[in-house]
């Protein structure tokens, strides 16, 4: 399948980013744990990867321009393999950051923290949001591409602030939540753990659908245009 060819161009052209996922995972690990303990710093260090994880899984749409798009465009593939592959990338890169996340919560388990259902279910439902805001970037960069006058700005902020807003809202749940807890007490939301669960199953699969959607979108409406 062309498409998996084009994703693997991605993951060439924006290799060097690689390099730095183990530091920002280290990075995100420190502001969580600034923020909270155990189950909850978990919440905010995943909210802050996935923060990250929206911010470079844009990249390859800063990659092909100039001779990259040049030599890209001379490859043989449709509009559909194209658009394709760079979704998958965008998935799979988000999906790599959700496996170390998820990595960082067995480490915990394994070192006998209590990590309870309903936190496990909000990350499931971190994971779906971070799924949805990258589909509307690469949404976003498709449908309106290079533009003129304050295009550079518009397009960090669309990077950028999404991905932002859902770090501070993690961030602010928690200290409601610790707010809500005082010494000595908790609060019963195992109770719902069951109820989470399901939604955050279904935000998963949601997200997916809409990535789906978002895809077609983009090979409806640029045709014969590639890379916004």
């Amino acid at each position: 399948m062309r498409a998996l060819h084009f994703m693997k161009i991605d993951y060439v052209l924006t290799r060097k980013q690689m390099y730095f996922m183990p530091a920002i995972l280290v990075l995100a690990w420190v502001v969580g744990t600034g923020v909270s303990k155990g189950a909850m710093s978990l919440l905010v260090t995943c909210s802050y990867t996935l923060f990250v994880a929206s911010i470079f899984s844009t990249a390859p749409f800063g990659y092909c321009t100039g001779k990259n798009k040049g030599f890209l465009l001379l490859l043989p593939a449709t509009v559909k393999e194209r658009v394709a592959g760079r979704f998958l990338y965008g998935l799979s890169f988000v999906a790599l950051l959700g496996t170390l996340c998820a990595a960082l919560w067995g480490a915990y388990a394994l070192a006998g923290y209590e990590l309870p259902l309903w936190t496990v279910a909000l990350g499931l439902c971190e994971l779906a949001v971070g799924i949805l805001i990258m589909a509307l970037e690469f949404l976003f960069f498709y449908l309106f591409g290079e533009g003129k006058g304050n295009w550079q700005q518009l397009s960090n902020i669309v990077r950028i602030a999404p991905g932002m807003a859902m770090f501070f809202g993690m961030s602010y749940f928690v200290d409601e939540i610790q707010e809500m807890t005082p010494a000595g007490t908790s609060i019963d939301l195992e109770a719902f753990a069951g109820k989470f669960m399901q939604a955050g199953v279904v935000a998963i699969v949601v997200s997916l659908l809409l990535t789906v959607v978002a895809a077609a979108v983009c090979v409806k409406v640029i045709g014969k245009r590639d890379y916004a």
